[in-house]
C-alpha cells in the first residue's frame, strides 16, 4: 500500500493557529505479494483522504510501465481513466474506489544491471489551486504459470518457442529469425 503525505507550507486558520493540509492517497493491491501474471486481472483499491471534495479538480488513475537505466526512458500507459469534478462530487471521497483491468502479455517486470522495467498503478490528484499530487504503487508482472500433473510449468509464448527451436539451426538462420527476415 502506498500512502503519500506531501509537504505543504503551513497555513494559518482564521483563528490564527497553524494547521497543515496534507491530502493522503492510498493504493492497495489485491495481492499482498504484488505479483500478477501476464494476461491476468489486476484489482486494486484506492482512496483519497484529508482533502475536501471542493479542493479537487480531477483524479487520474492509470496502470502503466516505465523503464529506468541506460539509454532513453520509456513510459507506456496500459489502462487509464480520469474522474472530473462533477463525478468526484457524485461519488464522494468517503468510500474506497476500485480499479480493475486485464494485464497484457508483455513487457514483463525486469530488474537488470542496465535496464529495469517497472509496472505500477499511478494516481494523480489535480487540486483547484493548481497543485498536483502523485502516488505510485509498484507491482510485478510475471509469466503465466500453468499446472500439470507434475507441478507448475512456465508458459512459453509461441514466438519464443519458435526462436528456441531454431537455436539449433545455423547461425545465419538464427540471425535472420532475430531480425525478422
Amino acid at each position: 500500500m502506498a500512502i503519500v503525505l506531501p509537504k505543504f507550507p503551513r497555513r494559518r486558520s482564521p483563528a490564527g493557529s497553524a494547521c497543515e493540509t496534507q491530502p493522503a492517497l492510498n493504493i492497495s493491491l489485491c495481492r499482498e505479494d504484488g505479483v500478477y501474471q501476464a494476461g491476468g486481472e489486476l484489482v486494486a483499491k484506492w482512496r483519497v483522504r484529508r482533502i475536501s471534495v471542493d479542493d479537487l479538480q480531477s483524479i487520474e488513475v492509470s496502470v502503466l510501465w516505465h523503464t529506468e537505466g541506460k539509454g532513453d526512458e520509456d513510459l507506456h500507459v496500459h489502462h487509464f481513466y480520469r474522474i472530473v469534478e462533477s463525478q468526484i462530487r457524485r461519488m464522494g471521497l468517503a468510500d474506497e474506489q476500485s480499479i480493475r483491468c486485464v494485464l497484457p502479455a508483455s513487457p514483463l517486470s525486469y530488474h537488470g544491471h542496465l535496464i529495469t522495467v517497472r509496472w505500477c498503478i499511478r494516481m494523480r490528484l489535480f487540486l483547484s489551486d493548481g497543485r498536483k499530487i502523485m502516488a505510485e504503487q509498484p507491482f510485478n508482472l510475471v509469466s503465466p504459470v500453468v499446472e500439470d500433473q507434475s507441478g507448475p510449468l512456465s508458459v512459453v509464448s509461441p514466438r519464443k518457442r519458435d526462436l528456441n527451436s531454431k537455436a539449433n539451426d545455423s547461425a545465419d538462420e538464427d540471425a535472420a529469425v532475430m531480425l525478422g527476415s
